[in-house]
């Protein structure tokens, strides 16, 4: 009699002291966000005792992946916002006195200053420091956006190398909870390790690319992006990603990978997709103003030899009357007599092409060695360029539209722009008579280009704005659901430190039956 209840009482006390382990385990990990709490599971087998029946884990799957989806969604928001600030950070347009708009408006104003009073060699030097400095502005903020981009593309490499390394190890949890059910499928089933190990690679994993969470009956987890391409299942499978080209791709099993930049929704690895498409656009618009400035902008000339059409067409075979260019072309040669060459009546009428053409082709012009030549400009327009041979050839405009001059930027964009290498000498040569002429041109420009450094402004300012504005929100919604998640499965202290006292009076109880059973037995051999 006495050994059969001393085998129920052994495995009792056994069974409690299991049960105060776990209440033990949940007070330690209290405050540890991955930790889901534990209840185990005890059934009465009267007369023969008490089994344990399992580890019952108080987990929510359904708010396990709001919480995650909203987590990578902040997590797109914070990251993208932190290269943000770098982008503001190189332009300091909220610093005043050293934005771009800064050094376009010290340029500008420089030029008309030099428009007004075109002897005087204080403004002619101004202009040239100016230029310099704004085209040393363009180079400078283009190659920081470049170091940038290049920062941006070394950490997606990083982030998309440690998703794989997590998709990997959460295939290799998988297995290991496979045999692990096994393992302690007649102890309670207990591999909370495994399986706070598991939420834990699932957490991080969220934060970087978004996810959508399925889970078995014993803890293994079905994963797949937002946009249902497969990362994981249970058992026998995992994909792959590989950023490659600045495109990140789902490496597929049995067909071509596929290009899923476009589909990722949120986390980390998205917000660095639109990061480098951010810096491409406001490098671009960088770009765009260097371009205008060697496009656009000419100083009038007395002896530059060539003529150039001021107003820029977008398109070279329509004809120029669709910009409202029209007037008569009349080309001299002083040494001559009579010094009229000839006359081009209306070219209004003409597309450039078709211009150059007539100029090109006309017998006293070729004889001359007057030439004319289409000019693409790096910002995708037209002008015309007419080469005169020596200083006795010149040419007249009745529209008002073709100017002795020559530009006083050089390059193709922001990476290369700076001031003509003649430029010092060319301002010696300035044509006093088109100043006014050439102020109006000044003002048209500069306002173009004023609408170019808003816009680039504008974007970078607007997209932070919306950007912080978006994750103050989330940010909240995260927290609330943080909290409704910790309620539902994270550990109560007071109800735990309850259920500590009555497993403990409980194994204390059962323990006093153990001595009681013990002086019976010694009576029992005395008498």
């Amino acid at each position: 009699m006495f050994g059969s209840s001393f085998g129920i009482i052994s495995q009792a006390l056994e069974i409690y002291r299991k049960s105060l382990d776990i209440h033990n385990r949940n007070v330690i990990n209290a405050n540890n966000p991955d930790y889901v709490q534990e209840d185990p599971v005890i059934e009465s087998f009267a007369p023969a005792g008490i089994n344990f029946q399992e580890v019952r884990r108080d987990q929510n799957i359904y708010y396990l992946n709001l919480r995650n989806s909203k987590l990578s969604l902040v997590s797109y928001l914070q990251e993208r916002s932190g290269f943000l600030e770098n982008v503001e950070g190189i332009f300091q347009e909220l610093f005043e006195g050293t934005g771009i708009n800064d050094y376009t408006n010290r340029f500008f104003q420089a030029y008309l200053d030099l428009m007004k009073d075109p002897t005087n060699e204080g403004a002619k030097n101004e202009l040239i420091n100016s230029a310099k400095a704004l085209s040393d502005f363009l180079q400078t903020k283009t190659s920081d956006l470049d170091k940038l981009d290049q920062s941006v593309d070394y950490t997606l490499r990083d982030k998309v190398s440690r998703a794989n390394e997590l998709i990997r190890k959460l295939f290799v949890i998988n297995k290991d909870i496979t045999i692990s059910y096994a393992q302690t499928y007649a102890r309670g089933k207990d591999y909370k390790n495994l399986l706070d190990t598991r939420d834990k690679y699932l957490r991080e994993l969220s934060e970087l690319i978004n996810i959508n969470i399925q889970e078995d009956e014993i803890g293994r987890v079905k994963l797949t992006t937002s946009k249902g391409f497969a990362l994981l299942d249970y058992t026998d499978n995992y994909w792959q990603l590989e950023y490659s080209g600045g495109r990140l791709y789902w490496k597929s099993k049995s067909g071509p990978d596929t290009d899923i930049t476009d589909i990722v929704e949120s986390g980390k690895i998205k917000a660095l997709l639109d990061v480098r498409s951010d810096i491409s656009r406001f490098r671009s618009k960088l770009s765009n103003i260097a371009t205008s400035l060697i496009s656009s902008v000419k100083i009038p000339r007395e002896n530059s030899n060539t003529v150039y059409l001021i107003k820029n067409v977008s398109d070279p075979t329509v004809p120029l009357s669709g910009y409202g260019i029209d007037g008569n072309l009349e080309f001299y040669d002083d040494s001559a007599t009579p010094p009229l060459l000839t006359t081009i009546s209306n070219y209004g009428t003409l597309s450039l092409n078709d211009l150059a053409n007539a100029i090109n082709t006309d017998p006293a012009l070729s004889s001359a060695g007057i030439s004319a030549t289409v000019i693409n400009n790096p910002d995708g327009t037209y002008t015309l360029r007419i080469d005169l041979p020596t200083a006795n050839h010149s040419v007249s405009d009745s529209g008002g539209n073709f100017f002795e001059s020559s530009p006083l930027f050089t390059g193709t964009g922001a990476r290369d722009i700076k001031p003509v290498s003649t430029l010092g000498s060319d301002l010696q040569d300035l044509d006093f008579a088109f100043a006014d002429t050439f102020s109006d041109f000044a003002n048209t420009w500069w306002q173009s280009i004023k609408d170019s450094v808003n816009d680039l402004v504008s974007d970078i300012s607007n997209t932070q704005a919306d950007t912080k504005d978006k994750l103050y929100i989330e940010e909240a919604l995260l927290q609330s659901l943080d909290r409704k998640l910790q309620e539902m499965q994270g550990v109560s202290i007071d109800r735990e430190f309850m259920e500590i006292m009555k497993v403990k009076r409980t194994y204390e109880a059962v323990a006093k039956i153990v001595s009681t059973i013990d002086e019976l037995l010694q009576t029992t051999l005395n008498m």
